[in-house]
């Protein structure tokens, strides 16, 4: 593994053979986006103070992405030699621009800004072939987008694999104090220090693998990485605000709890929430969450224990809360770094879809109710009927069964007994391209025969979606984390059935029918990552407001190679300039299942 890790690296770096970048365009008639307005400020960071009636900055960063032995002796794919990447920080307004290298050999990838909304920039998602084409090994895109809104959100590589193997990174948002909803529950806010990115390690490099890593688990949990203990300085008597990212890929829960101290969360996944005080806080994959620590004991060091479940049950990870002038050498020599397994009390663990909005939400008078049913099927197939081709070059008429369907003797994760192709262009960018017989449009499902499609949920700006993501649990008892890309969700309800039992479409619309279905429709948590309990469903309410084509994914279900989203497509014309400008696909064509 070595060796091979090794060659990609040199080749890597004797190869860069071409660069594909967006130079000119901007949002909103703008010219700003990539014209350098900050002169001579710093280019590298924009990590300061926010302030009232200051030009933002334009924050410009140079990712290279390739493969690295750490000095552990494991691989990795790391961003300029680091995993998790550099932060990047800056306030609201300012624009982001990051370049992103390709190095790895015989691999496409792309960037995704987890939380960020992309306002007048749907085609900076990071999504390839729905939003861009991928960069291919040796090609460089720039990705740039305003930074129209606060909070902890992060970034990582779209395919799980990748992202698995280390490309990610925390993203941090500020805006001036004055505008912080919980600011005076609080003394210090220093997002640089006080960001823990929490990731997972696996005993082999899942970028390598041709077979079926589904069932590769983490062997080790780690904080901002693989180097020193993280360590959280603070003075007695004085309260910190800390950010904790759940930058996992794979479905591994973590529960964070800080020895002898209690904290009060303030925040999810970038937007404010009611405070409650809580021991011990949980995040799913791709959660965030904003938590205030007072320092409320005379002095010494303490513990920050992050305990894993689901798929990482048994690991853990620890940083440090350190009283400044406090000699810490003690604490490391104890081996405290050492994972014990604890057991929580379910009414101390706060998780992000119990909490309450800051603010009363409005009533919709109308919504559109969307059914999504998710479950583990085995798909039928004939070893002749399997075709390795991509769907848009197999014979026509012939059903397509992609060879994944084969390599799973339990199944794959569906929703609505299809599962989610990729188009054979960037949708969102040449939509007149995309072959319409790929197409099946969510709740008519039926009429496509083929195993996958383009699962389409067409919506018009102004309408408020209902969507249920029920987990019916007949093929499987996992639970389910979904990604909202562009959008904020309101958390409606969550609910499990305590009788243990699959729920169908048909148990669902009864208890709907018979009004046993509660509904938070006052103050719910807004989110863009959630969690679908086994054997039950969340519901969440989403307000069309823009245009564009946006991923509504499973990101851990693709680890079973086949991928399981929908894709809400709202009408939006992006502007000839834009579309000419950014990089062409040529005749790329994915395999029938891509970056996952």
């Amino acid at each position: 593994m070595k060796v091979f890790v090794c060659c990609l690296f040199i080749i890597a770096n004797i190869s860069n053979n071409g660069k594909a970048s967006l130079e000119s365009f901007a949002p909103s008639g703008t010219n700003i986006l990539f014209e350098d307005t900050t002169k001579n400020l710093d280019k590298v960071s924009c990590y300061r103070p926010c302030k009232f009636n200051v030009k933002p900055k334009r924050c410009h960063y140079n990712f290279k992405v390739e493969p690295t032995i750490q000095e552990d002796g494991r691989p990795a794919i790391t961003i300029n030699g680091m995993t998790p990447g550099p932060p990047i920080q800056a306030c609201v307004n300012d624009i982001i621009v990051v370049e992103v290298q390709n190095n790895i050999l015989d691999q496409d990838i792309s960037i995704h800004w987890h939380g960020i909304e992309q306002k007048g920039t749907p085609y900076m998602d990071g999504v390839p072939m729905v939003t861009q084409c991928p960069i291919g090994y040796g090609q460089t895109f720039k990705y740039a987008f305003v930074a129209t809104s606060p909070g902890t959100f992060f970034y990582h590589a779209d395919s799980v694999s990748h992202q698995s193997d280390g490309v990610y990174g925390p993203l941090i948002i500020n805006q001036p104090q004055p505008l912080e909803h919980h600011s005076s529950l609080y003394d210090y806010d220093r997002s640089a220090e006080n960001t823990l990115t929490i990731g997972a390690k696996f005993p082999e490099l899942l970028t390598a693998k041709l077979e079926d890593v589904s069932k590769l688990k983490p062997d080790a949990l780690i904080i901002n990485g693989d180097g020193d203990v993280s360590k959280i300085v603070v003075m007695a008597g004085f309260a910190y605000r800390l950010r904790f990212i759940n930058a996992i890929a794979t479905e591994c829960p973590v529960i964070v709890t800080i020895e002898k101290h209690e904290m009060v969360v303030i925040a999810t996944d970038g937007k404010p929430t009611k405070p409650v005080l809580a021991r011990n806080v949980e995040l799913h994959p791709g959660e965030r969450m904003d938590a205030v620590v007072r320092a409320s004991e005379e002095g010494g060091g303490y513990w920050v224990r992050v305990h894993g479940t689901g798929a990482c049950t048994g690991l853990g990870a620890n940083a440090m809360l350190i009283y400044s002038g406090f000699n810490y050498t003690a604490m490391l020599a104890e081996n405290q770094n050492e994972y014990k397994q604890e057991s929580f009390a379910s009414d101390l663990v706060v998780s992000g879809q119990m909490l309450e909005s800051l603010q009363d939400q409005s009533h919709a008078s109308e919504v559109k109710s969307v059914y999504l049913g998710i479950d583990r099927n085995t798909v039928q197939v004939k070893e002749a009927d399997l075709d390795f081709r991509y769907i848009s070059d197999a014979i026509p008429k012939k059903p397509f069964f992609p060879a994944a369907f084969a390599l799973h003797e339990n199944g794959v994760v569906q929703i609505n007994k299809k599962s989610f192709l990729y188009p054979n262009v960037p949708i969102l960018l040449r939509p007149r391209d995309v072959r319409q017989d790929m197409y099946c449009k969510v709740g008519e499902e039926e009429t496509q025969v083929e195993a996958q499609c383009i699962q389409v949920l067409d919506a018009i700006e102004g309408e408020v979606l209902e969507i249920a993501l029920v987990n019916e649990g007949f093929g499987s008892n996992d639970s389910y984390t979904f990604h909202m890309h562009g959008y904020n969700m309101q958390v409606i309800s969550t609910w499990q059935n305590p009788k243990d039992k699959p729920i169908s479409k048909e148990d669902f619309q009864k208890l709907s029918k018979d009004g046993k279905i509660s509904r938070n429709l006052q103050n719910p948590p807004v989110k863009d990552t959630i969690t679908v309990p086994n054997k039950g469903y969340t519901i969440v309410r989403i307000k069309i407001d823009r245009g564009g084509t946006w991923l509504l994914e499973c990101r851990s279900c693709a680890l079973s190679s086949v991928p399981a989203a929908i894709m809400i497509r709202v009408p939006e014309t992006i502007p000839k300039a834009v579309v000419d400008s950014l990089p062409k696909c040529g005749n790329y064509r994915p395999p029938d299942v891509l970056l996952n």
